[in-house]
C-alpha cells in the first residue's frame, strides 16, 4: 500500500452531500463536495444544514405524511407521534443512525452529515473522471467553510491533484492563514465569498476582523493563485452602491480580474424550518438578474470579468 492510499483511508471528515454535474461553481462539468462546519452566521445562508458540525437530522414537514412509520422503526425509541399526527424526535435520544430516513417512504426525513473517509469521497467524485477531461471540469470543496475541516480538506485536494482533477475550493477567507494555505496550496481556483466590504456589515456575521479576510485574499494572490470574488447581494445587507464601488476598489487593490455577482434567493429557506432553526428573510424578494445588470456594466466598464452568478 502506498503512503497515500494509507493517508486516505485514514483521514476523515464530515460531507453533508455530494452534489454531480455542477456548472456553476468553477469551471465545466464539477462535483461538489460539501463538507460540514462553518464559522460565520450569515442569516441568508442557502445551505443552513452546512453550519453545525456535527450530523443533524432533518424533518420535512410538507411532504410528510403522518403515516407514522419512523415511529416504529427507530432502534433508540427516539421519535413519538404527536395526538395531532405530527412526528418529533427526541433529539437527546436520537444516535444519527439514518434508520428513520432510510425508512422513510416519502423521503421526509434526511440526515445531514457523514463521516467519510477521503478515499470514499476521491472514488465517488473519480467515477466522472470523463466528463471533468472532456469539458475541462473537476472537484469543488465547498461547504460550510472547508478550512474549518483544513486536513480533510487539504488531503481531498491532494487526492483529485494525484489524480489530475483540477481542484476548485469556496471559501468565506475568515481563517487563520495557515489553516487557508494549508488547502489553498493544492487548489487551482478560489471562490472567495466578499460578503461585506465594510467593517460594521461584517461584524454582524462574524467576531472575526474583515482585515484578516482582506490579508488572506491578498496573499493567495501574491502566491500565484486564481481568486475568483464572489459576492453575495443580499437586501437589507449589502445591497447598495457603496457595496458594490467598494466590491470594485478592493478588486484593483488586490489585483484580482475575476468578479461573480450573486443573486439573493429563498431556495433554501424550507430547510430552517426542517432544521428547527429560526429564518428572518422569509419576507424578502429574491433579486432578479436584471436588477444587478447595471452593477455587472458598471465593474466590466472598469476593466473586470464580471457576470451574475456563477
Amino acid at each position: 500500500m502506498f503512503w497515500s492510499d494509507k493517508i486516505e483511508q485514514e483521514v476523515h471528515g464530515v460531507v453533508f452531500n455530494i452534489e454531480k454535474y455542477h456548472v456553476h461553481d468553477g469551471e465545466g462539468i464539477r462535483t461538489n463536495v460539501f463538507l460540514k462546519g462553518c464559522n460565520l452566521w450569515c442569516p441568508w445562508c442557502c445551505n443552513p444544514e452546512s453550519q453545525a458540525f456535527e450530523p443533524q437530522i432533518a424533518v420535512h414537514e410538507n411532504i410528510c405524511t403522518r403515516c407514522g412509520l419512523c415511529v416504529g422503526y427507530c432502534p433508540q425509541g427516539a421519535i413519538s407521534q404527536q395526538e395531532d399526527g405530527r412526528v418529533v424526535t427526541d433529539k437527546k435520544k436520537c444516535t444519527l443512525c439514518g434508520v428513520c430516513e432510510e425508512r422513510c417512504l416519502q423521503s421526509a426525513r434526511e440526515l445531514y452529515g457523514e463521516e467519510m473517509s477521503v478515499a470514499e469521497v476521491i472514488a465517488k467524485v473519480e467515477q466522472d473522471s470523463a466528463y471533468y477531461k472532456n469539458s475541462g471540469g473537476g472537484l469543488t470543496i465547498s461547504g460550510g467553510e472547508p478550512c474549518m475541516q483544513v486536513k480533510f480538506a487539504s488531503e481531498l485536494a491532494q487526492a483529485a491533484r494525484r489524480r489530475y482533477i483540477h481542484v476548485a475550493m469556496e471559501t468565506a477567507g475568515a481563517v487563520p492563514w495557515e489553516d487557508m494555505w494549508e488547502v489553498a496550496q493544492y487548489v487551482d481556483d478560489i471562490l472567495f465569498d466578499m460578503k461585506f466590504s465594510d467593517d460594521e456589515g461584517f461584524a454582524k456575521v462574524s467576531n472575526l476582523p474583515l482585515e484578516m479576510v482582506k490579508e488572506n485574499m491578498k496573499k493567495l494572490v501574491e502566491n500565484g493563485k486564481h481568486v475568483i470574488m464572489r459576492c453575495p447581494i443580499i437586501p437589507g445587507y449589502n445591497y447598495t452602491p457603496e457595496h458594490f464601488d467598494n466590491i470594485a476598489k478592493w478588486a484593483g487593490e488586490l489585483g484580482i480580474k475575476d468578479i461573480d455577482l450573486l443573486a439573493f434567493h429563498q431556495l433554501g429557506k424550507y430547510k430552517y424550518d426542517s432544521l428547527e432553526m429560526g429564518y428572518g428573510l422569509t419576507e424578502q424578494k429574491d433579486i432578479k438578474k436584471e436588477d444587478l445588470e447595471p452593477y455587472k456594466e458598471m465593474l466590466i466598464a472598469k476593466g473586470f470579468n464580471a457576470g451574475i452568478g456563477g
